[in-house]
C-alpha cells in the first residue's frame, strides 16, 4: 500500500491517544513525586480503620509516624499504641488501661514520652520488680466520651485490667450509640477515604504540610469542639452536650466497678483554662462523677498552671509536650500508687 493510500487517523483517535499518552505521563509524575517525597521522610501517618460501634480505631499492626514532629510510632495486633501484650493477663501482672484522646494516644511525642509509659516506669519503680505493672496506652485521636466508653465495653474489659484511666476527649457528641444507621454509614465511607488518602506521602505533603497556615488559623473551629455549636455534623448534634458527657463518664466508672475494675478520673486542662469565669464542662461532669460513685480524680490544672505554655507543644494548646506529659504521669502515679494491690485473675466479662 502506498504512502498516499494509508488511512489517516481520525481526529478522534488522535485526541484519544494524546490523552492517553498525557494520562500516562501524569501518572508517572505523580509516582515519582510519590517516591520522592517518602525519600523525603513525608507519608506514613496513622491510619484508621472504620469501625461500625467506635466509627473509627487504629488499624493493628502499623509501624508509622505522628504527624506532628514525626515521631516513630507503633501499632500493636490489639489496635493500641505500644508494644505488643497478650489478651489475656499474665499471672503476676497489675493491668492499667489508659483510655483517653489524641493527649493520651502521645500526638507530637515518641512513645516513650507519653504519660502511659512514664507512669508504668513510675509505678513498676514503686513496687519493684514483682507484680509487673503493664499499662496499655488506649488513646485514640479525637474519640469522645461515648467512643471510650463503648470501647471499655466492647473491648477493654476483655483484657482483664485491674484499673482503668480515663483521661480527656474531644466533645463530640454525634458519635454514640443514638446515632443512626444512616449517619454511621456515611461517617465510615469518609473514615475510609480520608484514611486511603492519608497512606500517600503526596497527601501529607500538600494536604498535612502545606495547607497547615490554614488549618492553624480555622483550627479553633475543630480543636476543641464546640459541643453546642459543631460546624461539622450539626443534624447530629444532641441537645444537652453536658448531659452526654456526664452520663458516659459515670456510666464508664460503674461499668468498671461492677466488673472489678477500680476507676480514676483525669482532667487534662487546655491552656488557660485556669483562666475562665466558668468551669469546663469535662471539669464538671468528671468532678461529678467521682462524687457520685467515689471514683478518684486527679485535676492536672494546679500543676501544669504555673508553667502554662511551656507544657504544651508550640502553637498548640491542647496537647502537652514530654515535660508536660511527665507532670501528668507523676501525679497520677501519686493516686494510683496507693490502690495497687495483689493483681486480680482473669475473668470473663459478661
Amino acid at each position: 500500500m502506498s504512502a498516499s493510500s494509508r488511512p489517516v487517523p481520525s481526529r478522534w483517535k488522535r485526541r484519544l491517544q494524546n490523552l492517553a499518552l498525557s494520562g500516562f505521563v501524569f501518572a508517572l509524575c505523580c509516582v515519582m513525586l510519590e517516591v520522592a517525597l517518602r525519600l523525603a521522610g513525608y507519608g506514613n501517618l496513622e491510619i484508621y480503620a472504620p469501625d461500625e460501634k467506635l466509627f473509627w480505631r487504629l488499624k493493628p499492626n502499623q509501624q508509622c509516624y505522628t504527624k506532628v514532629d514525626r515521631k516513630p510510632v507503633r501499632v500493636n495486633s490489639h489496635g493500641t499504641r505500644g508494644p505488643e501484650f497478650t489478651a489475656a493477663k499474665p499471672p503476676g501482672t497489675i493491668r492499667i488501661l489508659s483510655l483517653g484522646d489524641s493527649r493520651t494516644f502521645g500526638w507530637g511525642l515518641s512513645e516513650e514520652e507519653t504519660y502511659s509509659v512514664r507512669l508504668e516506669a513510675l509505678l513498676q519503680a514503686a513496687v519493684g520488680t514483682v507484680p509487673r505493672v503493664e499499662v496499655i496506652n488506649a488513646g485514640v485521636n479525637a474519640w469522645s466520651y461515648p467512643q471510650m466508653l463503648v470501647y471499655f465495653r466492647e473491648r477493654g474489659l476483655a483484657f482483664a485490667p485491674d484499673i482503668v484511666v480515663l483521661a480527656d476527649a474531644n466533645l463530640w457528641t454525634q458519635f454514640s450509640e443514638q446515632s443512626s444507621p444512616e449517619f454511621v454509614r456515611s461517617f465510615l465511607r469518609r473514615v475510609w477515604l480520608k484514611n486511603f488518602l492519608r497512606r500517600f506521602a503526596t497527601y501529607h505533603y500538600f494536604i498535612e504540610i502545606k495547607l497547615r497556615d490554614y488549618y492553624e488559623r480555622h483550627r479553633s473551629r475543630f480543636i476543641p469542639v464546640d459541643p453546642r455549636q459543631d460546624p461539622l455534623f450539626p443534624d447530629q448534634q444532641q441537645a444537652d452536650p453536658d448531659a452526654v458527657f456526664r452520663d458516659a463518664i459515670e456510666n464508664l466508672c460503674r461499668l468498671a466497678q461492677s466488673n472489678g475494675v477500680r476507676p480514676v478520673l483525669a482532667y487534662l486542662p487546655v491552656e488557660g483554662d485556669w483562666t475562665l469565669t466558668n468551669t469546663p464542662a469535662p471539669l464538671r461532669a468528671k468532678r461529678l462523677a467521682a462524687e457520685r460513685t467515689g471514683t478518684p480524680f486527679v485535676d492536672l490544672t494546679p500543676a501544669v498552671q504555673g508553667a502554662g505554655a511551656a507544657l504544651y507543644l508550640d502553637a498548640d494548646p491542647v496537647h502537652f509536650n514530654a515535660r508536660g506529659n511527665a507532670i501528668i504521669a507523676a501525679r497520677l502515679a501519686e493516686v494510683i500508687g496507693p490502690l495497687l494491690a495483689p493483681p486480680r485473675t482473669n475473668a470473663t466479662p459478661p
